[in-house]
């Protein structure tokens, strides 16, 4: 069948940069999806029911993860987990994230939703903690202990402070997924210390972001240029800078 012209023509550069990139990664992300899968089947009907109607099917966390591990040399069992104990952490906080802020009222309904959503929220949580410890590496399990800790903090923050105020995780989220990777893979400390910033700036919404990630892209490619495995990756967290 010949593709149609208009709607080939709607299709925006940055889908085919990260479809690209997906196909290059496909192997590895079917694994994410069927550890993500995996984790999700509690045998507990009505809490995989409501997992399954939070469960995300793009993972770009778990794309850092891996188009940082390129970078380097691991087990593919164990870049796989880290990157679906990523993508856990961002489910489990998506769940969190639709706990109302504020005040509440006191009713048995209220109560009985507050409860599962917090410990609907745990549940993901300590399935990405058993995932981070499949990589077998403390410095990894450290960096996903302290990425855990700073949106725990961030979450309680928001809730005591701007109740009201939308809860993103993307730009800790994003600098933790690079972050593990380089400590996983070994890669020397000023390209892990670049890719956390790049990272960082790519999921960071700020009106100033792009001028950060512009910057951050800069001194990323400059480290990285004899390794030309990564221009995919770095075209890729490209695609946020205006045209």
């Amino acid at each position: 069948m010949i593709p149609d012209k208009a709607a080939i023509e709607r299709i925006s550069p940055t889908a085919v940069v990260e479809s690209n990139l997906e196909w290059m990664l496909g192997a590895d992300l079917e694994l994410v999806r069927g550890h993500m899968q995996d984790a999700i089947a509690s045998g507990y009907p009505f809490l995989d029911n409501i997992l399954a109607a939070h469960l995300h099917t793009h993972y770009p966390r778990a794309i850092i993860v891996l188009g940082t591990s390129r970078l380097g040399h691991t087990d593919v069992a164990q870049r796989t987990a880290l990157a679906a104990a990523i993508e856990m952490l961002h489910l489990a906080t998506n769940i969190h994230a639709g706990i109302p802020g504020g005040e509440l009222a006191r009713t048995r309904e209220n109560r009985y939703m507050l409860g599962v959503s917090i410990l609907t929220g745990d549940y993901c949580f300590s399935q990405a903690s058993m995932l981070a410890a499949r990589t077998e590496n403390p410095a990894v399990v450290m960096a996903f202990a302290n990425a855990l800790a700073q949106l725990t903090e961030k979450r309680v923050t928001l809730q005591l402070e701007k109740p009201n105020q939308p809860y993103a995780d993307d730009a800790v989220l994003y600098a933790a997924a690079a972050e593990a990777a380089s400590l996983l893979v070994g890669l020397p400390l000023p390209i892990r210390y670049a890719l956390k910033e790049t990272a960082a700036a790519f999921g960071e919404v700020l009106a100033d972001s792009e001028t950060a990630l512009a910057e951050a892209i800069a001194q990323l490619e400059g480290m990285i240029k004899d390794r030309p495995v990564a221009r995919p990756f770095v075209n890729w967290l490209r695609t946020r800078l205006s045209a």
